[in-house]
């Protein structure tokens, strides 16, 4: 009795144990007021995003003059939703490698009879207690953690893929943002030469000089001038809500910094030729790795498939009490793979392999594809900045010698104006070759998933520290 009592006493404190160990319940409710006042007050001047720029090596105190591409692109970083959300597919994934790793837990069982009739002296209850004790076989916990570290991988990785894809559109918006700004004051400036030829030409209708037609020319033209700078000066704001959004804050907080709208230079890019190129898309995006983790965790499930052709062993110690006798049993138990050998898993396994293969593959020659085209623009139009650069220089010439003529007395001031529009046209085409030219470096620098203007390289936060639900 002394061995049955000792069995009970350790059975009831292994299941008091196990539940004081487990988790309780916490609800987290989505507060929708809450979250929405949050967002509203988003600043890029808030003490949290300054310390994760002083990481990224600004200084603590002197605040930033200009926010160009990389301080917008760490504040995008910072408190954009779409890496918040990845952050929270990675952690799922995480939290998989833990499900994984895991044993299987024991089970008990147990039962009792009383005897209506037994012999004198003998003990009418019969006791019995059971355990099932599962051991797995064939490596397949091991297996598991490998499948679901490789997933974790390709989540973790996938944070770093969302990244870029923030920094690219936050690029492009910038693109377009600081194209309309300059498109608007060489706008202005050619309404400004316009509205100027429209008053000298009415001084000239009164002296007689020119006919209502050329008048008339000139103020359809000046009115066309003026509707296209009101589009374009309504289209700049439209785009600065944009960038707003493709940073994840508010406009307001974009009100409360200057932006730098200089279109940098772009310079022929000698440090990569198109194989090595090539071999950096290949190697360093991270789309690449990530189907690589992809493939790797298909394996592992083929791998998992395969050994559960072998059958787990269930060990199943006992202890029976009956009517004074102490029995003690040992039983084993195994699935017999009699009608399958697991052959439809392993099957479906070896397929979504297959699968993963051929999506690898064709996504290689998808970045190939890009990079490729993308450097073929990017050459491009190089050479169509160069020609556009050379009519400026031409134009301006010609403005030069148109002045010098005005000055000496040679051309009136109404000839010397145009020559001034004329110019203005060759500075359009310059911008337009230019924002074309920042699109196509853009472009390449999407096939590459690398910056090409900037070595720096940028540190994702570990956690926005914002309490809002994920």
């Amino acid at each position: 009795m002394n061995s049955r009592y000792s069995l009970l006493s350790f059975i009831v404190a292994a299941c008091l144990s196990s539940a004081c160990a487990n988790q309780v319940y916490h609800p987290k409710a989505i507060e929708v007021d809450k979250t929405a006042d949050q967002f509203a007050a988003r600043s890029l001047n808030s003490l949290e995003l300054r310390r994760y720029m002083q990481s990224q090596g600004y200084p603590a105190e002197a605040p930033i003059g200009t926010w160009g591409l990389r301080e917008l692109t760490l504040a995008a970083f910072f408190y954009h939703p779409q890496l918040a959300i990845a952050r929270a597919q990675w952690q799922a994934a995480q939290a998989e490698e833990i499900t994984a790793g895991q044993k299987p837990n024991p089970s008990i069982s147990g039962n009792i009879e009383h005897h209506s009739k037994t012999d004198g002296g003998v003990s009418p209850w019969t006791l019995g207690i059971g355990l099932d004790i599962p051991v797995e076989t064939g490596d397949k916990r091991q297996i598991r953690i490998d499948q679901a570290t490789n997933l974790s991988m390709a989540a973790r990785i996938d944070v770093g893929q969302q990244a870029w894809q923030v920094r690219s559109r936050l690029q492009a918006s910038l693109i377009e943002y600081r194209a309309a700004l300059h498109q608007s004051r060489l706008l202005q400036r050619e309404v400004d030469l316009q509205a100027a030829i429209v008053q000298m030409l009415q001084k000239r209708l009164e002296a007689g000089i020119v006919s209502d037609i050329d008048l008339a020319t000139a103020r359809l033209q000046l009115q066309k001038l003026q509707n296209t700078l009101a589009a374009e000066t309504a289209r700049n704001a439209e785009l600065h809500a944009e960038l707003a959004v493709s940073i994840g804050i508010p406009v307001q907080a974009l009100d409360a910094i200057k932006i730098d709208d200089r279109l940098p230079i772009i310079y022929p890019i000698e440090k990569l030729p198109p194989a090595e190129m090539q071999r950096a898309a290949l190697l360093n995006r991270l789309d690449i790795r990530s189907a690589l983790a992809r493939y790797d965790a298909a394996e592992s499930r083929l791998r998992l498939e395969i050994a559960k052709q072998h059958p787990d062993v269930v060990l199943s110690p006992g202890y029976l009490f009956d009517q004074g006798d102490n029995l003690w049993t040992l039983g084993v138990s195994l699935l017999l793979g009699l009608s399958n050998k697991n052959e439809g898993p392993i099957a479906e396994a070896e397929a979504l392999r297959e699968v993963e293969a051929r999506q690898f593959e064709a996504l290689q020659v998808r970045v190939i594809g890009e990079q490729e085209q993308a450097l073929s623009q990017y050459v491009s139009r190089l050479a169509e900045l160069a020609k556009a650069e050379s009519m400026v220089e031409a134009q301006q010439r010609q403005i030069a010698k148109s002045e010098r003529l005005f000055k000496a007395g040679h051309i009136d001031r109404l000839e010397w104006t145009t020559a001034q529009l004329e110019g203005l046209v060759a500075e359009q085409g310059r911008l337009a070759a230019t924002i074309r030219l920042h699109k196509a470096l853009a472009a390449l620098e999407d096939a590459l998933q690398r910056p090409l203007n900037d070595d720096a390289p940028l540190a994702l936060p570990e956690q926005n520290t914002e309490d809002m639900p994920s």
